[in-house]
């Protein structure tokens, strides 16, 4: 009889407090010491194909990088600002930490199931392959597009930067310096799209 009483006075305790955590969960927002209150989450708009501007990037960047008939185009760009280079680029420009396997798998029955991880080769691995088709992760950069809908793509690579553009660009002679916007080289035009056209030929395209 005595321990069904201290049974039942333990869980009133627990009952009490339990009330009691539960009053003191904040209704209102964090405000700080100046009166800044924490902000409201904003509903962020989607285009017609029920994206967002940043899922758009995404998909659009897939595109353009993934095009096997793409001819790209790279500037190598010395750290204080100097043109070094400039070529085109077949098919795309691929980091080293990309992969065709994965690092990490395992036999069945030993740290993953089959029914909860993908296969490789007969293992099984935690590691997901991304939209392009391989392992591992590429080296940090951004990317966006123009008005035009024009790629571009900078980053840093064995102490270097690097503009890569889905277009041929002369970064010695812009035309206006204000919008950044530069002038195409007709000629570099004109051999992009005969390379461009040779590859669809032989795709049968």
């Amino acid at each position: 009889m005595i321990l069904i009483k201290k049974a039942s006075h333990i869980s009133v305790i627990f009952a009490l407090l339990a009330m009691v955590a539960c009053d003191s969960v904040p209704t209102t927002p964090p405000q700080s010491a100046s009166g800044a209150t924490q902000a409201k989450p904003t509903t962020v708009p989607k285009n017609s194909n029920g994206n967002t501007v940043e899922q758009q990037n995404v998909e659009d960047r897939l595109k353009v990088t993934q095009d096997p008939t793409k001819i790209m185009w790279i500037h190598l760009i010395s750290l204080d600002g100097k043109i070094l280079r400039r070529m085109p680029i077949r098919n795309k420009v691929t980091s080293s930490g990309k992969r065709l396997e994965p690092m990490t798998a395992s036999t069945y029955g030993n740290q993953y199931s089959s029914g909860s991880l993908p296969a490789y080769g007969g293992y099984y691995t935690s590691e997901l392959i991304g939209p392009d088709g391989t392992y591992g992760s590429s080296d940090p950069y951004i990317f966006w597009f123009d008005p035009m809908g024009r790629y571009h793509q900078w980053g840093t690579a064995g102490g270097l930067g690097y503009l890569l553009t889905d277009y041929p660009i002369d970064l010695a002679n812009p035309v206006n310096e204000i919008t950044g916007l530069y002038n195409a080289h007709t000629a570099a035009a004109k051999w992009q799209a005969e390379q461009e056209a040779e590859l669809r030929k032989k795709e049968g395209k």
